[in-house]
């Protein structure tokens, strides 16, 4: 009996012992659940607000300013720092313009009255892109808007890359074009947004640099208008653009082309000055006059694009060409009539050709210069 009791009185602190350790692992087990439970509802929160904060803020980007009122005006100054290259065989040019946009959304009113730099995927803009460019344009500026207090944005932005554009070169070298850059707001069309001209810097819609990068090229005036991008009938996408006519300088193809060309042919003609006793002299002159030709018609052909239809250069080429054919074949009948005793009908020719051929040569001349 007595060993009995002894035992139970030794196990007794083994007792309180697991008793104690159920009460930690119950009130463990309590404080878990309710921690959890916490956790959780904090969470469910912070999404919820995240939710809410993505779903204003896909708003805020997806709808435009006064969508409700009617259309969107947007200001817009387009300067063009530069004209790099214009390419005739590619139909394109290589520019460098800047553009400013300006429009108001209220929702960016500040009350604290400062002025915030806000990444542009942030706040609805009009998407603007360049619709004629050919290949990669780069972007110079950083993507983000200037918000001031009143909710006035303010986005600018430089684009530089190739441009396509279309040229009638059928009065090349003596022609003008007039260049095209198309800006258009991706998705909108004019009854949503309006584009005008911005005035606030007293430059109304821009400007274009006063010295340019392309020698060959004269500018005679520019315009920038708001006008809408429509590729085809049926759509009309809200848009602007910056054009500029520009005048070849026709100098350089003087004295590469023309001059060259007109030194042939004046070769060619010296062959009826030559005796008619020198026939291979006079066969000479005038099949190394073709040559010539035919060579400097290689190189005229690298500066123009396969067209379908002639230009005055090739006119000018071909009727150059002529004379210098006609040369030839009036020195080979001259050598025929003298061969075969006729020298009096030879002669004859002979002066002929020298008063006929400089006047076709200079009427050639200035139909090429007066059209």
């Amino acid at each position: 009996m007595l060993f009995l009791v002894l035992s139970g009185l030794s196990s007794f602190p083994s007792v309180l012992l697991s008793a104690d350790n159920t009460v930690e692992d119950n009130v463990a087990a309590v404080t878990h659940k309710t921690v959890e439970k916490a956790v959780s509802s904090a969470i469910e929160k912070t999404l919820e607000k995240s939710a809410a904060e993505a779903a204003a803020q896909a708003a805020l980007t997806a709808k435009r300013p006064g969508e409700r009122k009617g259309s969107t005006t947007v200001h817009f100054v387009v300067f063009v720092v530069d004209i790099d290259n214009i390419d005739d065989a590619d139909q394109s040019f290589t520019t460098n313009v800047y553009i400013r946009l300006r429009w108001q959304d209220k929702r960016l009113m500040d009350p604290k009255g400062s002025t915030r730099q806000i990444p542009l995927s942030e706040v609805w803009n009009p998407r603007v892109l360049l619709a004629n460019q050919t290949g990669i344009v780069t972007k110079s500026l950083p993507e983000v808007v200037t918000v001031r207090p009143d909710g006035t944005v303010i986005y600018h932005q430089r684009y530089t890359g190739k441009l396509s554009q279309p040229l009638n070169l059928s009065q090349f070298p003596m022609d003008q074009h007039v260049f095209t850059i198309q800006f258009v707001a991706v998705g909108y069309d004019v009854d949503e947004l309006e584009f005008l001209p911005d005035t606030e810097r007293n430059i109304t819609g821009g400007s274009i640099a006063s010295a340019l990068s392309v020698p060959d090229w004269k500018l005679l005036k520019y315009e920038i208008l708001p006008l809408p991008y429509q590729p085809i009938e049926e759509i009309k996408a809200a848009g602007f653009v910056f054009r500029f006519e520009a005048q070849r300088y026709v100098a350089y193809y003087l004295y590469q082309v023309v001059f060259p060309l007109a030194v042939v042919v004046i070769m060619s003609l010296a062959s009826f000055w030559i005796g008619r006793e020198h026939v291979g002299i006079r066969v000479g002159v005038a099949t190394s006059s073709i040559l010539t030709l035919i060579a400097q018609r290689f190189v005229l052909a690298s500066l123009l694009p396969r067209l379908p239809y002639m230009t005055r250069m090739d006119y000018f080429t071909v009727g150059s060409t002529v004379l210098v054919f006609l040369a030839l074949i009036i020195v080979v009948l001259v050598s025929f009539l003298s061969s075969r005793s006729h020298d009096k009908v030879a002669r004859v020719v002979d002066l002929v050709a020298r008063l006929v051929f400089p006047l076709a040569l200079l009427t050639l001349l200035g139909w090429f210069f007066l059209g």
